[in-house]
């Protein structure tokens, strides 16, 4: 074998360790992985094989007097693994009781460890696996006895799913998720996240078909031929190993991975990521993930693909749109670091920008956008010019919800309009009567020379109906699609024609938090079969905080952007964590008594204040309460007033819970959480009828779920008097 023929791999784990490292030390590793691409088989690499190891193929090799790589040797001396790096005892604990192979029978390069079973569940033991599983195999044998996590699934199964053979008695004695959620961590991800849908309930046939392994019920397609397991170069080839091995054949690529270690999104994709980036779709397409999962990802990485691959003309621009104008800015940015020349052909705007763009185009005149304060101007103008059966909520919402959401202009087509979830019934003459209130309010605005979100969307819409018209865009690509309107969507659907790869839409609708539904197929947006997805691997919170997050929606009928259902059940984070912690006080003068000290201990024992966020339901309440009694107990603070924080100052993060949607931080508090707070009983609380009760409800819970789902490593939920009954 040639130099040519050696290569050199690193793993998602060597750059996490990369990450911790002082920038000195990183520039040392960045000369030494220089010199070991050149030639892993050089003299001059001193490869040692510590004691103690549990897998033979282990070595560790000298970067400075502290400091050592862990590298995995090849049998075939084909391709070398770099694995860990870290001061030179820390590594070999790291590597100790470590497996690195390649599954005999799913052809992944696998890491994992082994753990023993202990007390009556170490006898339950596992029939020995054989190689009649190599090939193409039926699932009837060995089934795990009742009582257990995974009873009435076969050993094969487990095997099929790439449950490593020394883990299996392991994965057969699981009692809960519980369990399940202690030895992911020591598992492959594959297995992993098979292991997770099985115990959500789905079937072998769905969860191969989830992992795109199913062929027909009952049967899977593995190697026709024994895997060789010494083959690293094929092993390497395949989607589930490149979720974390990256091959080091490009020095730009290399040098853009060393400079930004933790922004790992770029070059490790799960394979249900990859295969959404890369698909071709004879229509529009759907992805459904919960908090964390990696949408946005997804979004960014369709695009670049879809400007490289299919749509490469100079002409052919793509859209990558999204709700925010922060957001927006945040993926531009992004989205400029990964690419190349194709960048210039991807357009990445919020949608009020595009619809301004369309508008200005045509000459249209635009109005001003009302802020906050003149809109409450003109609602009170309109309110106090006719007399009101019904609180001024119903009358803010009725606007919202059924007129700006279905695109009414008088009074004839507000007769006609579906009110599905207002709640309060209406006749014919108690609707005259809310128009007047609501047509004055349009006018307000209308003489004020004011315009709304919707407003501009609309004749944005209007606009492109002419069959002459053109967006210029030959796809699209909407990030945060539960916040859309129908307006929105269905200016989605006019600003690009009918066609393969036309539409690529991502969204949660657990974090629809503004309660306007709007469905996708009734838009024109058509999603069939398997050009709709769903992400379940949680990047961000650990699985405790997940956990907690998502039992606040428990019982909870989530839409899936297109009138049928969605679930949580199957998905899983990537880290166990420690379970939130919920702390419950007299007044609110203790709360923020206890608040305080636990920053000051966090802050004391190394952690940053940005990473930091205190946040509560209302601005008045973080205004008013929080930022004044934190700061008189030496505690200072920085009000987020944007999607985005990266230009605040290195102080604690404060904000109000939907202020805190689309960020992330190692640390959240939620403040003020009980009773009276969340659900947040407003001045019309009281006097909404049951339904529209229960669906202001199910946008607090939402909220809730958002709010948690901001922390990565730590959640503290504290509040005063009696318990918020969504956290009970």
């Amino acid at each position: 074998m040639t130099m040519h023929d050696v290569r050199v791999a690193m793993s998602a784990d060597f750059l996490r360790g990369y990450s911790r490292l002082a920038k000195q030390q990183q520039r040392s590793v960045r000369a030494w992985i220089d010199k070991f691409r050149a030639d892993p088989r050089s003299d001059s690499i001193k490869y040692k094989k510590p004691k103690g190891m549990r897998d033979p193929k282990v070595r560790s090799v000298r970067i400075t007097q502290q400091y050592r790589a862990i590298v995995i040797h090849p049998p075939k001396d084909d391709v070398y693994l770099l694995v860990w790096v870290d001061n030179h005892d820390e590594a070999l604990e790291w590597a100790r009781n470590k497996v690195f192979e390649v599954n005999r029978f799913t052809g992944t390069f696998q890491v994992y460890e082994p753990r023993e079973v202990e007390g009556e569940a170490s006898q339950l033991s596992a029939p020995p696996a054989s190689d009649s599983l190599v090939g193409r195999v039926e699932l009837n044998e060995s089934a795990i006895p009742a009582g257990f996590l995974f009873a009435g699934h076969q050993t094969e199964d487990l095997l099929l799913f790439g449950v490593p053979e020394p883990l299996l008695p392991a994965v057969r004695a699981l009692r809960t998720e519980i369990n399940l959620d202690e030895l992911a961590p020591y598992l492959p991800d594959e297995a992993a996240d098979a292991l997770y849908l099985l115990a959500a309930g789905f079937t072998v046939d769905e969860t191969l078909d989830e992992l795109d392994r199913r062929t027909e019920p009952g049967q899977v397609d593995v190697a026709v031929e024994p895997v060789d397991v010494d083959d690293f170069a094929e092993s390497l080839t395949r989607d589930q190993s490149k979720r974390a091995f990256k091959l080091l054949e490009d020095d730009a690529e290399l040098a853009a991975m060393l400079a930004a270690p933790l922004e790992q999104w770029r070059v490790f994709l799960h394979p249900s990521q990859a295969k959404l980036v890369s698909m071709h779709s004879n229509g529009s397409a759907r992805v459904l993930g919960g908090a964390g999962t990696g949408k946005t990802v997804v979004a960014m990485h369709r695009a670049r693909y879809l400007a490289k691959q299919i749509f490469t003309e100079p002409g052919q621009r793509i859209l990558l749109t999204t709700f925010t104008s922060n957001l927006a800015a945040d993926i531009r940015e992004n989205l400029r670091r990964m690419c190349g020349t194709e960048f210039e052909r991807i357009d990445v705007k919020h949608l009020q920008e595009v619809a301004r763009d369309v508008l200005a185009a045509r000459g249209v005149k635009l109005e001003r956008s009302a802020t906050n304060k003149q809109s409450a101007t003109a609602w009170q103008r309109a309110l106090g010019a006719h007399s009101l059966e019904f609180g001024d909520v119903f009358y803010k919402e009725e606007w919202s919800r059924v007129v700006q959401a279905q695109n009414v202009t008088s009074e004839a087509e507000y007769l006609r309009a579906r009110r599905a979830g207002r709640g309060k019934r209406l006749s014919r003459g108690q609707r005259r009567e809310v128009w007047k209130v609501l047509a004055e309010y349009r006018q307000q605005l209308d003489l004020a020379g004011l315009s709304e979100h919707a407003d501009v969307i609309r004749e944005a819409r209007f606009a492109l109906a002419d069959p002459s018209a053109s967006s210029g865009f030959v796809s699209v690509i909407a990030d945060e699609v539960q916040d859309f309107r129908t307006a929105d969507l269905e200016l989605l659907r006019a600003l690009v024609a009918p066609g393969p790869n036309d539409i690529f839409v991502v969204g949660d609708p657990h974090q629809r938090i503004y309660g306007h539904k709007a469905s996708l197929g009734r838009c024109g947006i058509s999603i069939r079969g398997r050009r709709s997805r769903k992400l379940r691997i949680n990047y961000r919170t650990t699985q405790n905080i997940r956990n907690w997050a998502v039992a606040t929606l428990r019982d909870l009928d989530v839409d899936d952007l297109d009138e049928g259902t969605d679930s949580l059940a199957g998905e899983r984070s990537l880290r166990l964590g420690d379970a939130p912690e919920l702390r419950l006080f007299d007044g609110i003068e203790d709360e923020v008594e206890y608040i305080a000290g636990l920053i000051q201990a966090w802050i004391a024992d190394g952690v940053e204040p940005s990473e930091i966020c205190v946040a509560a339901r209302t601005k008045y309440l973080i205004n008013d309460s929080y930022i004044p009694a934190l700061a008189a107990r030496g505690v200072e603070t920085t009000l987020i007033q944007t999607e985005t924080t990266d230009k605040l100052p290195n102080l604690v993060r404060v904000a109000n819970m939907h202020r805190v949607k689309g960020l992330e931080f190692p640390r959240v508090i939620l403040a003020g959480i009980h009773e009276g707070n969340m659900p947040y009983e407003d001045s019309a609380y009281a006097t909404r009828d049951p339904k529209a009760k229960a669906l202001y409800d199910e946008g607090e819970r939402k909220l809730l779920y958002v709010a948690a789902t901001r922390a990565r490593d730590v959640l503290v939920v504290t509040g005063c008097g009696e318990a918020s009954a969504l956290t009970r």
